[in-house]
């Protein structure tokens, strides 16, 4: 795409949202064009993404924004600045609440599993139960890290505080954990790979 045809994109996106600046569509088809060839790229992508933040305050939008901004950093493979945006996500994910809030997270350990951060993963996994303390899947995700850099002993203290934490606060709440325990156990023993696409619930 030529450079005329490119600012001539540009402008007809300014002059649709500023006719319809509500239409989420039309925030999303501009930045796949800004992602793609012939666009700006990802320079041009963060700062469209911005906007898009600044555009729509609404918790689940934000939360797709920050989910389509951190696969664009994950596939730039752009370390940095994809730490950048998971750290800015999970900051603005609400605390105490269902999966909206969690997958930003998962995707925080993932990240930081994939770059062998030990250390960081271990401090993402404090702050997630901190943010989430009486989610059982908080605890399974945190383990999932742990052991998928073979962190194993660390990975069965963080479950047992989990059963402890849990059952002190409502009896019987830890079940999640004590289930993908025991699997985990059995695939330790077999000597199967606690990898983290590996140790999941579809695949233990």
């Amino acid at each position: 795409m030529s450079a005329e045809e490119a600012a001539a994109k540009r402008a007809e996106f300014e002059s649709a949202t500023a006719a319809d600046p509500g239409n989420v569509k039309l925030w999303a088809r501009f930045m796949s064009f800004e992602l793609r060839d012939g666009g700006g790229g990802i320079e041009a992508a963060r700062a469209l993404y911005e906007r898009t933040l600044a555009a729509f305050p609404d918790p689940a939008i934000e939360n797709s924004v920050y989910w389509s901004w951190s696969t664009a950093e994950r596939k730039l493979g752009d370390v940095d600045g994809h730490r950048r945006v998971l750290e800015r996500w999970v900051r603005r994910l609400p605390r105490g609440g269902g999966g909206l809030g969690k997958e930003g997270w998962k995707q925080y350990l993932e990240f930081e599993v994939k770059n062998g951060e030990v250390e960081r993963v271990r401090a993402v996994g404090e702050a997630l139960l901190k943010a989430f303390p009486m989610d059982q899947y908080a605890y399974v995700d945190y383990v999932r890290a742990l052991a998928a850099l073979s962190r194993h002993v660390e990975a069965f203290a963080v479950a047992e505080r989990g059963v402890k934490e849990l059952s002190r606060r409502c009896r019987g709440h830890d079940e999640i954990i004590w289930f993908f325990m025991d699997k985990y156990v059995r695939r330790l023993k077999a000597k199967r790979s606690t990898a983290w696409e590996e140790l999941t619930f579809d695949k233990l």
